[in-house]
């Protein structure tokens, strides 16, 4: 009796799909028991519901013909699903939307996909429909990045290897934990679109999937918070997709900064956009634009964390989102002759600038661009210039003198002279341990 019943509901999620091909969204209704004579399945504005109480008969069921599918060859030889592909494809998506990590399930979904079953397009479109259910599926994730490289293999004939800046990242495991699923290598040359000049190149993928795979990671995030999945495979698909684009890249950074500012506790989302700074760094340098491109991203970016931890005291994720950013802005000067000033403490940790023949030359004040990032400045002020290789590398003084040290040890003794949140008070005394103990070398002194 159960397994007659357990067979009809299934047949009636089949015919939803069908009748109902743009499904877009799934969830369970709360019903213990079985209370009208009607199918447990519904469909209302392409948005499907499943009555609870008739899991626990199809999943069963369902998972039974999975399992019995994977064991049809006892050698470990791929199995041949052709034949019964229909019926494999309706266990599995029974299976899928009630368990999104079933690996065996998302594997005979691959075998269909091999055997030209099933399109990948189609799988992309259910896999996005087990995400708004389970948006935390680390299973479905690995299934749509393999996915993925299928399309791309198939229109550009050649295999999907991760550009080098992966290695190079911060990441704090958030890119480098896929580099193996994905066969990354050191080795790779980095797609050459730098600076502003990328912006008019062609992208190196379809903009509609790319599009697509976004919207994805958006809505996974917004689902669950601080959803380290959603966003690196977001990372994924930014490095592996899009090929680190300037233009992508720049487009993520400023979406991302509305997203930051409405979900300022989500540690995942500020370790994506230190991902993407990272990226835009390596873009940079390569078109020694640091100055003119880079240091005016960096100098947003402080102002952003400025006004944030400003207005919403105690969160410890925009503190160290600041740790990154000011490391990259040393990081940068590092590279040019540092002034006499107390960012030299810190440059004389860099050994490599000791090999470096160094000169101090005043030079014209370099005009920005109009851009949202660029800040006016004083035509007085003087560019400090390195001889680095048969280059010049200048640097406007006035970036020296806006984030130093000083001044973000500065801003710990304002917050926590004004601010009234004892956590808030916290966070910036260890923010400011934090510059005395890894920059300065100074043990609880002030200077």
């Amino acid at each position: 009796m159960a397994h007659e019943l357990a067979h009809r509901i299934l047949s009636d999620l089949s015919t939803a799909f069908q009748r109902h091909p743009n499904i877009d969204e799934v969830g369970f209704i709360c019903c213990p028991t079985c209370q009208h004579n009607r199918s447990p399945v519904v469909v209302e504005n392409n948005k499907l519901g499943i009555e609870t109480w008739c899991l626990e008969l199809i999943f069963p069921y369902a998972h039974d013909k999975v399992l019995r599918a994977r064991g049809r060859d006892d050698s470990g030889r791929k199995i041949k699903v052709s034949r019964s592909a229909r019926s494999l494809l309706e266990a599995t998506r029974a299976v899928l939307l009630v368990q999104a990590d079933c690996l065996t399930a998302w594997n005979i979904r691959k075998e269909l996909v091999e055997a030209e079953d099933l399109k990948c397009t189609q799988d992309l479109k259910f896999a996005a429909l087990v995400l708004t259910k389970h948006p935390k599926s680390s299973e479905t994730f690995a299934h749509r990045r393999w996915l993925l490289k299928q399309i791309i293999q198939k229109t550009t004939s050649t295999s999907l290897l991760p550009s080098p800046i992966a290695q190079a990242s911060h990441t704090n495991g958030l890119v480098a934990g896929d580099q193996a699923s994905s066969g990354a290598t050191a080795e790779q040359p980095l797609n050459t679109q730098h600076g502003t000049k990328a912006g008019g190149t062609k992208l190196p993928c379809d903009e509609k999937l790319l599009e697509a795979e976004l919207t994805v990671c958006q809505s996974s995030a917004e689902r669950y918070p601080s959803n380290y999945y959603a966003w690196t495979h977001r990372a994924w698909v930014v490095e592996n997709v899009a090929r680190c684009h300037y233009k992508i890249l720049m487009k993520e950074l400023c979406d991302n900064r509305h997203w930051i500012s409405r979900h300022i506790s989500d540690h995942s989302g500020l370790q994506y956009r230190q991902f993407l700074l990272t990226q835009l760094a390596t873009h940079f340098r390569l078109e020694d634009a640091l100055q003119d491109e880079f240091l005016p991203v960096l100098t947003a970016e402080f102002e952003l964390l400025t006004d944030l931890i400003t207005a919403f005291p105690g969160h410890e994720a925009l503190w160290y989102h600041r740790r990154y950013v000011f490391q990259q802005w040393e990081s940068v000067l590092s590279m040019f002759k540092c002034p006499k000033s107390d960012n030299s403490a810190s440059c004389k940790n860099h050994t490599h600038l000791q090999h470096q023949h160094c000169s101090e030359v005043p030079v014209e004040l370099y005009t920005h661009s109009a851009s949202s990032f660029s800040r006016d400045r004083d035509d007085s002020k003087l560019h400090a210039a390195v001889v680095q290789g048969n280059k010049k590398a200048k640097v406007d003084s006035t970036y020296t003198e806006h984030h130093t040290i000083q001044t973000e040890l500065e801003f710990c003794r304002n917050i926590m002279a004004t601010s009234q949140d004892g956590w808030q008070v916290r966070l910036a005394g260890s923010y400011q341990h934090w510059l005395q103990q890894r920059i300065l070398g100074q043990d609880n002194k002030l200077l």
